[in-house]
């Protein structure tokens, strides 16, 4: 059976063909803004909430043409995605700038619509839980393949979230994040997370570039995997103390008082303890990290995020 680049080696890839620096030194690499042109829209408005949906994105911004989105990355000869504004929140997203370019290995937020869960015709093996199949979400609420109703609520757009930061990858790498405009403040009551199907498939089966050295899946290993949100004022101060709210999207350690299953559809996530935020920065921390950093790939979907 073919086998793909692991994790790491994409990392390797990109960290030996540039030289990479972060354009911004602000809080530990991460970087603080998004350049080039995005097209503003406006979100869903429900009372004194606003909803950020992405269902505004215009088609040419969604990750394509094909599931692995080829269209984010500097070398893609067509019409690039680079970020998306929203102009009734100032709500921001994007790929991450390093070196002056944007690269998606280099971490960012993407939109997408692509929600293959299976290997299509053509594609055997561990294909649809590769890299090759990155911006898919795990939604088992929507027709496998099709392409619409895999948002949150049966909507079609969502936001696929890509990066991580530890000891070993801050030359070629920077956290996902979004944020507000300038000087901007808002309390975010909850956003809607769903598993990557390339997340989903690593964890549910395994494969074999994890720690183990064949597919052991995170309930056979007693594994763990979460992601983390830090908050961030408008002055670029951290907010709740300096610490994050966490989510674990799976957590099989015999006794674990967050025990957690894989999930396969979207599910809220309550990030109003963060208080007051101008911009908000992810991290993954999971059980499957080697001797060159985290194995379980670190992406999740997000959608509907409720701000007031």
């Amino acid at each position: 059976m073919k086998k793909f680049f692991s994790f790491q080696t994409m990392f390797a890839i990109a960290a030996i063909s540039m030289s990479i620096s972060s354009c911004s030194n602000e809080d530990d690499n991460f970087y603080a803004n998004l350049n080039g042109e995005g097209v503003k829209t406006r979100t869903a408005m429900s009372g004194d909430t606003t909803i950020i949906d992405f269902e505004n994105a215009a088609s040419i911004l969604l990750a394509g043409p094909t599931s692995y989105g080829e269209n984010l990355y500097a070398n893609y000869s067509g019409s690039k995605f680079l970020n998306w504004s929203d102009n009734s929140s100032g709500f921001t997203c994007g790929i991450n700038i390093l070196n002056g370019g944007q690269n998606y290995y280099n971490g960012g937020i993407a939109i997408s619509n692509w929600n293959i869960m299976s290997n299509p015709s053509g594609k055997s093996g561990d294909w649809w839980y590769s890299y090759l199949n990155q911006c898919s979400v795990y939604n088992s609420a929507s027709t496998d393949g099709s392409n619409e109703n895999a948002g949150h609520d049966g909507s079609n757009n969502f936001g696929v979230m890509y990066g991580y930061s530890d000891a070993y990858n801050t030359s070629y790498m920077s956290n996902p994040e979004f944020n507000f405009g300038a000087g901007e403040e808002v309390t975010i009551k909850r956003m809607y997370v769903c598993n990557s199907s390339y997340l989903y498939g690593v964890m549910k089966y395994g494969n074999q570039f994890g720690i183990y050295g064949s597919a052991v899946s995170l309930e056979q290993a007693k594994g763990y995997f979460k992601v983390l949100a830090y908050g961030f004022n408008a002055s670029g101060q951290a907010t709740n103390g300096g610490q994050p709210v966490e989510k674990y999207l799976a957590d099989y350690r015999d006794g674990s008082s967050t025990s957690t299953s894989i999930s396969t559809t979207w599910s809220a996530w309550d990030l109003s303890a963060l208080g007051n935020v101008n911009k908000v920065k992810f991290n993954f921390v999971g059980s499957d990290s080697g001797a060159y950093g985290l194995n379980t790939p670190a992406y999740l979907c997000i959608d509907d995020i409720y701000i007031y």
